[in-house]
Parts: C-alpha cells; structure tokens; sequence
C-alpha cells in the first residue's frame, strides 16, 4: 500500500501541508485544475523555494483576497466539483471536523456554526487542494508524529485566548501532542483537521520503503524551521488492529443479581466488552472479577460508569492490541423477510464467516411463537 507520513517538525497548517505535498512532486497544475472549477475569484498561488539552514523546501504564497464563504456555500462548491468522489469526500470530511469542534466548544448546533476566520476564501483551498494532493499519491494510509503545539496566548475574532486555542484543542482530542515554548499558534485548527481526518491510528508507525518526500515551509522567521514534512512510500499493509484498554477490578462485596443490569450499563457507556465471573480472594472469600474492553475515546466514560455502578474503589488499566476481522453489514431478503447478517473478511478480502443478527432471528420467532433455534436453522440453511 501506499504510505504518506506527516512530520510536523515546527507546526502544521492547511498550507504548510499543500507546499510540502507540492514539494513531493504534485504539479501546482493538479491543484489549479479543481480549484478553477470554484465559482468565485481566487487569490493568485505562487509556490516558491526556500531555505532554512540545509533545510530545502517550497512556501505556497497565497495572495491576498477578501472572499469569506458560509459553510453551506463551502459544502454546496465542494460538492460540485468534478473530481474523483474520495476528493470530494475528503474535503468534505476535514470541514466536517472543522465544524463539529466549533460546534462544541461554542455549544451550538452544527448548522449555527460561523468560522469566523476559518470562513475566509483560504479553507476551502486548503480543504481542497489537500485533498487533490493525496488523492494524486494514490495514499491508502496516513501516519503522523507528534503534533506541535505552543504557549502563551493567540489573538483571533474572539479575542485573546490561550494557545492552543479551543477548538484546536478539541480535535485534537485523542492525538499525541509536543509542547514547545514559543508563543506561537504552530498549528492551526485547519492543519489539526487535515491529521484528525486521514490518521486513523495516531499510535501507529509502521516501516516503509520512501519513495518521495517534501518539506513545507510555513510564515513564522524563528531559529527553529518553522516546516512540516511528509514522506511517501510503500508499505505492507498492517494487520488490522486496534489500540484497546482493558479495565479490571476485583470485588468481594458486588451484589450478583445487579452485574447483568451494570455490565449492560457500562456497554451503554461504550465498551465494546464486559465480562464478570468469581475469583478467589484473600482469606479464602470467594469474590468477583469485572473485566471491560474499551477503546481510547471512550476510556474515561466508561470508567465513569465503572466507578459509579459498582463497589469498587479503584480499577487496573493496561492497554492492548485487538485484531478484528474486517466486517460488513449486509441485508439479505428470506421467506421470513429481510435480515441483516454480519459478514467477516481476511486480509486478502475474502469472505470467510457470516453471523445472523440475533435481533431479527428473535423477532421473527417471538412474531411466530415458534422456538429461536428452528428460525435459526432455517435461515442458516436458506443464507
């Protein structure tokens, strides 16, 4: 497959990413192309090369312009483009980010929502070059390093607020972050964007073969190079795997006709799994063992939940790998009517075991009073 991997050495922006990915190899022309299909006056684009020390890269000058856009006008444009659907995805995708942060840091609606700043005419070239950028590499997978982050405090529209501001701190969330002493806003809310949506696994760094690579610079004159890098490369694909925490806690004094309702409770709380089965403790008392799977968004919830549904004073964390087959969900038409069935495939792509939603086999028995194996067996048989 092929890899691209950002290393946001001094920051990381929507422009800094177009001049690096323009300094890899993608010809300005491929960007121009779409950009030219947008209904409105653009700036003028003039990528010019750079030098910090050794350090070589491109600088993406972007002229000057006074169009602001509504984010139903940046949505209605992306979505007209004649481009390939994963570009229009993908812009889409980043502004989507972009938006729902400024929805919850400023508690509002999504459609509510004004970018202030961001509304000016250079996000949506940001959005879309981007995307055009990694769409032109053929990208299967995006990998990031650390992402930079200053001190102190950034002007803006609402005035002076701590850097990092809010909202890039809000999609941020769940990224490994380096703080730096400068006061400067090294990443901006666009540039967080651009990591949040293609990185996947933010603690993934898989090897890989470079076959390109890019420096781009940004605006900040500081002693460290304000750039950000990208390499490209091929790569086996990565098993598919996921980071996961594992929650435990041992009680001796758990009331057993409640854990069903609190294990439900705590799945509701977004843990992919709970089990619960009796352990021995010291002096011989007989006791219980609470054992929860979760995945890192959803940690301190359902440590909340631990914590408030049960007897325990403390838990055990230790995180971990799990591997799950790729899955689909497909609805398939029987004599009983539609059922959905679960569908699992290696890593070739190959279909190798199907699993009937239990839902739809019990309503089908509860609606004919008949027994949920014989449904079971019959839908087994017709699938």
């Amino acid at each position: 497959m092929t890899l691209l991997y950002i290393d946001p050495v001094f920051g990381i922006s929507g422009d800094m990413t177009i001049s690096a990915l323009l300094d890899a190899g993608c010809p300005l022309a491929v960007l121009t192309e779409v950009l030219e299909q947008l209904p409105i006056p653009l700036p003028s684009l003039l990528p010019e090369k750079r030098k910090h020390g050794v350090v070589e890269g491109t600088y993406l000058r972007i002229g000057p312009s006074d169009v602001h856009l509504a984010i139903r006008q940046m949505e209605e444009m992306i979505r007209a483009l004649k481009v390939e659907e994963q570009v229009r995805q993908d812009a889409l995708g980043i502004l989507g980010i972009i938006v729902k942060a400024e929805s919850t840091v400023h508690g509002v609606e999504p459609e509510k929502v004004h970018l202030h700043e961001l509304a000016h005419v250079d996000t949506l070239i940001d959005l879309v070059c981007t995307a055009r950028a990694v769409s032109y590499f053929g990208i299967d997978e995006v990998y990031c390093g650390p992402i930079p982050q200053g001190r102190g405090f950034v002007r803006t529209s609402h005035g002076l607020l701590p850097n990092p501001p809010p909202v890039t701190v809000e999609i941020l969330s769940g990224m490994p972050l380096v703080f730096f002493e400068q006061e400067l806003e090294l990443t901006t809310p666009t540039g967080a964007a651009i990591v949040k949506y293609y990185v996947k696994n933010p603690a993934a760094r898989p090897p890989f073969s470079l076959q390109k690579s890019g420096v781009g610079f940004g605006t900040y004159q500081t002693d460290t190079p304000n750039v950000v890098r990208v390499f490209i490369g091929e790569a086996e694909r990565p098993e598919p795997h996921e980071e996961v925490w594992v929650i435990e806690t041992d009680m001796d004094d758990a009331q057993m006709e409640y854990m069903g309702v609190v294990a439900e409770r705590i799945r509701t709380a977004g843990a992919l799994d709970v089990l619960y089965f009796p352990v021995h403790m010291k002096k011989g008392r007989v006791g219980l063992r609470l054992s929860v799977v979760t995945s890192a968004a959803c940690l301190e919830t359902v440590i909340d939940s631990i914590l408030k549904e049960t007897t325990t004073f403390g838990l055990r964390l230790c995180r971990e790998l799990r591997r799950v087959l790729q899955r689909k969900e497909a609805l398939h038409k029987t004599s009983f009517g539609p059922v959905k069935v679960k569908e699992g495939y290696d890593r070739s792509g190959a279909l190798i075991k199907t699993h009937i939603e239990f839902e739809d086999v019990k309503k089908i028995a509860d609606d004919k009073g008949v027994s949920y194996r014989l449904i079971l067996e019959s839908l087994k048989k017709e699938l």
